[in-house]
């Protein structure tokens, strides 16, 4: 690896100057002639039938153009697999605060207000469903009265979508045989991806029907889909272009506004701004789900895990676009971190009135993980092992059976399993066993501090991918692909993409393209551009490659298998000196074989799993329950860091957003549906001032099967932290909150109710 001249060298993106001068375009800063500008108006209730909408006085207002709600809108029904969806309300039903029932164009932002609040809307309110749980025992009142018609799961009753279960071995025996069992349930609630950028689109329809969508996305594809699913409109007729992005953590995959965004333009023959208001923003995206997760556990007397059973419910919201996927695919999460031969997990996800949930940077990852790791640590306590002890005895190892395949686990090179390779190497760097550096003024006033750790589990999907690669005139070269630069992906394709064709980074480009014009790939979500595109990438560049030697064998009149690209020169090996220029060969391209482009494209690959491990140092003020999160440590294992510095980056920035999920962060709901706060400025996330101490080392165990041997990286480190802060606040204080963010409230009230027991 250290011959590589480009490829595992810590570069700056590509793409900084950019966006540190100003001058990247974001959704919003697209703009159009004759822009007229769209408003969506939501629902005030969770759950409510629609009595009647008058829009007499909002049509009226001056430079009101258009008016959409159930009587001028489509008929059809849309959604993905389960189309439970209807436009503004046709089926007389909203289900969730922000509900869209109408949507305005008008000349002016002042003009769309004023007619937003001449609507008039007369609701029957409901009663409506917010706990998953009730849902899944058959309580409360079902939202989507047609549920028959619908593709839910078998066992369904119109509450619960689909339910899933897995396991291996025998449970019931594992536990008889067990010396010792522990039982305890977790809860988590909604969670905002808290981008710095809300949802923001321009629609421009053109005269054949045809509708361009310029949109902050991190999939192109995906909006196209669901605007065409949503509209009944062949892909010839979208086309997505995708801006710059000003975070999207999972919230900006699917269609949340374009497809209304795009009818207001087709109705009006106008082109259409839109940007969502961060009220709108905070209570209309996709969230995290909460989870209610039950976990089981009997232990032999020596610590070794004998059975484990785990019930998971997760409440998805008013519409089920994705459920059974997010459901089902995230039961792995509970099933490949320990060797457990007996083991079993039921899953279930329902409709709430609520927002629906979807896809957040490692969706159920930190759920999952809190409760599995949180209930890990108190097992390990309770029969008097070291929690790493524990993980150490317990780790899953190559050749143990793992669900739900039920086949044997393996893993890169290491023959021990990188599970057990970032064990150690954390506790290593850790200093686990060691006093905790706490400063003696905290001491003094009574703070405590405390050491915990958690393991991180990505399954490390991946998907199909193409791309070009184009050599210029000058010698450099344009790499087109369909995926968004949404983490700095750009950067580590053009590494790849440099390393193969002999220039340097300078040489290489990156371009998402369109939806019309560039070859299709991966969504960038779940740690998976840069090994699905970078799969594509190194065909099409060793695809360039070879048409490169062919050319350049012609001028060179040598055989192209004598011959080497290095520093933009193509030269003869057995005769250095005998040489041609990358340039010299675009230009001559044309004469003897035509333009140069590479082409190349992959196939889904198989899962490549990511482990990660945490040590989270913290004090605890017992007196307030204020929490200080003193030092984060993490190994991961990334398999090669294509590019170190990027990498590192974003395993710290992983961290910072699990430790806002431990302590901070989240949107309750009160019993009418509605959630808390309506903005960034009440839900609370870490600042600068919140940092703690961050330490990052990357394991570098090549995966099988995937370029240079990279893993993904953006997913795991975020499912531990929770966990390992969770633990340590355990280590500090000797008692659990079962539920995240851990509020001083309700760490006060648990310290409290230990102090009485004991």
């Amino acid at each position: 690896m250290s011959d590589y001249k480009v490829a595992g060298k810590g570069f700056s993106r590509i793409d900084a100057s950019d966006k540190v001068l100003g001058t990247a375009r974001f959704g919003a800063d697209k703009t159009s002639s004759r822009t007229l500008i769209g408003m969506i108006v939501g629902s005030k209730h969770a759950f409510a039938k629609v009595l009647s909408i008058d829009v007499s006085k909002a049509i009226q207002i001056p430079g009101v153009r258009a008016v959409l709600t159930r009587e001028n809108s489509p008929k059809n029904r849309f959604g993905g697999s389960i189309k439970d969806r209807t436009w503004f309300a046709k089926d007389g039903y909203v289900r969730f605060e922000g509900d869209p029932v109408a949507a305005i164009a008008a000349e002016s932002r002042e003009a769309a207000i004023a007619a937003s609040e001449a609507l008039e809307i007369k609701y029957k309110v409901l009663e409506p469903v917010v706990s998953a749980l009730d849902a899944r025992n058959g309580e409360g009142p079902i939202i989507h009265k047609e549920w028959k018609n619908l593709n839910l799961g078998p066992e369904s009753d119109g509450r619960v979508i689909a339910r899933f279960q897995k396991g291996i071995g025998n449970i019931e025996e594992g536990f008889e045989n067990s010396d010792f069992i522990f039982e305890h349930t977790f809860q988590t609630g909604y969670v905002h991806a808290a981008y710095i950028e809300p949802h923001a689109c321009l629609v421009e329809p053109s005269g054949d029907g045809k509708v361009t969508i310029w949109t902050s996305t991190q999939s192109p594809y995906d909006i196209r889909n669901g605007v065409c699913d949503a509209l009944q409109l062949p892909h010839t007729k979208v086309r997505v272009i995708p801006t710059e992005i000003g975070g999207g953590f999972g919230a900006k995959i699917r269609s949340t506004v374009e497809h209304i965004v795009a009818l207001l333009a087709l109705k009006t023959n106008r082109p259409i701004h839109y940007e969502m208001s961060r009220e709108d923003d905070h209570r209309a995206v996709n969230p995290r789900h909460p989870h209610v997760i039950s976990i089981k556990t009997g232990v032999s007397k020596d610590g070794e895990i004998i059975a484990r059973d785990i019930d998971v419910t997760m409440g998805h919201g008013a519409y089920a676009d994705g459920a059974p996927m997010q459901c089902s695919s995230k039961m792995a999460l509970a099933t490949a971190t320990y060797n457990i031969p007996n083991f079993h997990i039921k899953a279930c996800t329902t409709y709430t009135n609520g927002p629906v949930s979807g896809p957040v940077r490692a969706p159920s990852g930190p759920q999952y993980h809190y409760a599995m790791e949180v209930h890990t640590d108190i097992v390990a306590r309770e029969i008097g092992i070291d929690p790493v002890e524990f993980r150490r005895k317990n780790a899953l190892q190559p050749g143990d059976k793992i669900v739900p395949s039920g086949g044997p686990y393996s893993d890169g090179e290491y023959k021990e399993g990188s599970i057990s390779a970032v064990l150690e190497k954390v506790v290593e760097e850790g200093d686990w066993g060691s006093p905790i550096e706490i400063d003696s003024s905290l001491i003094s006033e009574g703070w405590l501090p405390g050491r915990g750790i958690a393991f991180g589990y990505w399954p490390g999907p991946g998907g199909a991918a193409s791309c070009t690669i184009r050599l210029n005139d000058d010698g450099s070269f344009h790499l087109v692909g369909g995926s968004v630069n949404l983490t700095g992906s750009s950067t580590s394709l053009c590494q790849l993409a440099a390393e193969e064709l002999g220039v340097g980074l300078d040489k290489v480009r990156f371009d998402s393209g369109d939806t019309d014009t560039a070859p299709e790939s991966i969504r960038a979500a779940g740690s998976m551009v840069t090994r699905s595109l970078g799969a594509a990438v190194l065909k099409a560049a060793k695809d360039a490659r070879s048409k490169i030697l062919k050319v350049a064998s012609s001028k060179l009149e040598a055989n192209p298998d004598d011959l080497q690209i290095e520093n933009g020169l193509v030269f003869v090996q057995s005769s250095p000196d005998r040489s041609i220029s990358l340039s010299a060969v675009a230009k001559s391209a044309p004469q003897i074989l035509g333009y140069i482009i590479g082409e190349g494209e992959s196939e889904a690959p198989p899962p490549c799993p990511i482990y990660t491990a945490q040590i989270a140092e913290v004090a605890v003020n017992p007196e307030i329950g204020e929490v200080k999160v003193l030092r984060l440590v993490c190994v991961q294992d990334v398999g090669f860091a294509i590019n170190p510095l990027s990498v590192a980056g974003q395993i710290e920035g992983a961290m910072i957003q699990g430790m806002g999920i431990a302590l901070l962060e989240e949107l309750s709901q009160n019993l009418e549906g509605k959630l808390s706060g309506e903005s960034l400025h009440d839900y609370l996330l870490p600042t600068s001032l919140d940092l703690p101490k961050l330490e990052v080392f990357l394991l570098e165990n090549p995966a099988k099967g995937t370029p240079y041997g990279a893993r993904g990286v953006g997913e795991p480190p975020i499912c531990a932290t929770a966990a390992a802060i969770g633990n340590a606040i355990q280590d500090a204080v000797g008692t659990t909150v079962f539920s995240i963010p851990v509020s001083p409230d309700n760490l006060k009230e648990a310290i409290d109710s230990l102090e009485k027991v004991s």
